[in-house]
């Protein structure tokens, strides 16, 4: 147990989970900027000005999706973070001296990602496509972080609940498929492009693995610390996940690769068992919401949010599940393969299950660190917080929609030999009305939040001298 702190002022481990939560959140909203920029790139005007100004997709893409992978990596590290503080109690000076060092490096590689990407500094990769260099201090970090994860979880490593195994096999798939991904500095593998297209694409699908088992792993963390009921953690549905999940960490990249000369019984495997990991998602994510809605709560909470996007997150899960038993079916990828169907899929399973997830997984350690009955009905769980998460899923289910419906068409009219439709001119406009939505609702999320990150003791502190709320009616 960490000591109890003086009045309003914050717990070492509390001040590192702050540092990690912002640090995240800042990262998604990098993201949302970059990708912004990069949707008004679709609007035939703006682009051809942004070109004169030096500015392409090309530096727009490689930059969204690092701060996009940035943001749910670090949000999945505050989960860890969490259970650390949770379940071994104030870190030690040597773990708080190697966080430090940690967050400089991640922050000297976030930097130096938007100083060299925009110069054309790039590796040309998917998700990897800063510099060798910055690839460094990235993995530089990540060693640091799992140095103190193992060293807590270690010892009676077998006896802990399956959120400690995801973790585990995520901080260290992550290492090995970071190493993977820069396979294309060895000599043998540039001179030989389809070997290059093949690991470069099975590296991506398991990096995705790797953010996967951690994200998993903080989803099932909190369902059972949020909801008290601790079985969450050693169910068998968690612990089939984590299973599965492993298995489609080495087999997920196939479907992907569906263009390239590969064993049919690869792309078979490789479906099978990615449509078993996400059906099994499902029934955590079931069992999740379930354990959250029977949690005693306090008579004055009127919304709460943990809730809220995780059921949000569950009834996405079957959506995306039917979306991709229909895009990894041989036939039906070859006719999708390089529109927007995918980008659909992508931007849903990030957005509305790993962003909705994390989200959820925030307002929980917040609530944590600021007990306060009035900050968190104002700020955490406020009312304005509710109506951004309602426009926020409105906004995507218009973006999701007009992914698809330009996928599909341009699918179909590839596949016929046709011209595309003279309606599709349009697309740019949708994309942009709805991503803009997504973005500005997120924003909201974090601009009412932000109060705690910039003034956490006052937010905690119980004697600032403000009027209380009123004392809400019991329930009929």
């Amino acid at each position: 147990m960490q000591p109890l702190p003086k009045n309003g002022s914050l717990v070492r481990a509390e001040r590192m989970q702050l540092t990690l939560m912002a640090s995240a959140l800042a990262c998604l909203a990098l993201s949302l900027l970059f990708g912004f920029l990069a949707a008004l790139y679709y609007i035939p005007g703006l682009s051809a000005r942004a070109v004169k100004a030096g500015i392409s997709l090309v530096q727009l893409r490689p930059l969204h999706t690092t701060f996009a992978s940035g943001w749910l990596f670090l949000g999945a590290v505050t989960a860890v973070h969490k259970y650390l503080a949770d379940e071994f109690g104030t870190p030690t000076n040597g773990e708080a001296r190697r966080f430090r060092l940690q967050m400089i490096l991640w922050g000297l590689a976030g930097l130096a990602a938007i100083i060299t990407l925009p110069l054309g500094i790039t590796s040309g990769r998917e998700y990897v496509g800063f510099h060798p260099s910055i690839s460094a201090l990235i993995a530089a970090g990540w060693l640091l972080f799992a140095w103190t994860f193992f060293a807590r979880v270690g010892p009676g490593f077998f006896r802990r609940p399956v959120y400690v195994y995801m973790w585990a096999a995520g901080i260290l798939y992550f290492l090995y498929t970071f190493a993977e991904a820069h396979a294309w500095l060895l000599d043998g593998i540039w001179k030989r492009p389809v070997a290059d297209l093949q690991i470069q694409w099975k590296s991506c699908g398991a990096l995705v693995a790797a953010f996967n088992q951690m994200v998993y792993g903080g989803l099932t963390y909190f369902g059972a610390k949020h909801s008290g009921d601790e079985r969450i953690g050693h169910s068998r549905t968690a612990f089939a996940l984590f299973g599965v999940g492993l298995l489609n960490s080495l087999t997920n990249y196939a479907h992907h690769t569906y263009h390239l000369p590969q064993s049919h019984s690869i792309k078979w495997i490789a479906f099978a068992v990615s449509m078993l990991e996400i059906i099994l998602l499902l029934r955590l994510l079931q069992e999740v919401s379930s354990a959250l809605r029977n949690r005693r709560r306090p008579l004055w909470e009127r919304v709460n949010i943990t809730e809220r996007l995780t059921a949000l997150a569950k009834h996405w899960n079957v959506f995306l599940l039917t979306l991709a038993l229909a895009i990894s079916v041989p036939p039906w990828n070859a006719l999708i393969h390089g529109t927007h169907v995918v980008m659909a899929h992508a931007m849903g399973s990030e957005l509305a299950i790993d962003t909705y997830i994390l989200l959820g997984l925030f307002a929980w350690v917040l609530v944590t660190i600021f007990p306060k009955r009035e900050t968190q009905l104002r700020i955490i769980h406020s009312p304005r917080v509710a109506r951004a998460i309602l426009g926020l899923n409105l906004s995507l289910i218009g973006l999701v929609t007009t992914l698809l419906i330009s996928g599909l068409t341009t699918g179909v009219q590839r596949a016929l030999g046709q011209p595309m439709p003279h309606w599709l001119d349009y697309f740019p406009y949708g994309l942009l009305l709805f991503g803009s939505g997504v973005a500005l609702f997120l924003m909201v999320i974090l601009l009412t939040w932000l109060p705690l990150f910039r003034r956490p003791a006052a937010h905690k502190s119980w004697d600032l001298g403000t009027d209380p709320l009123p004392t809400p009616p019991p329930p009929h």
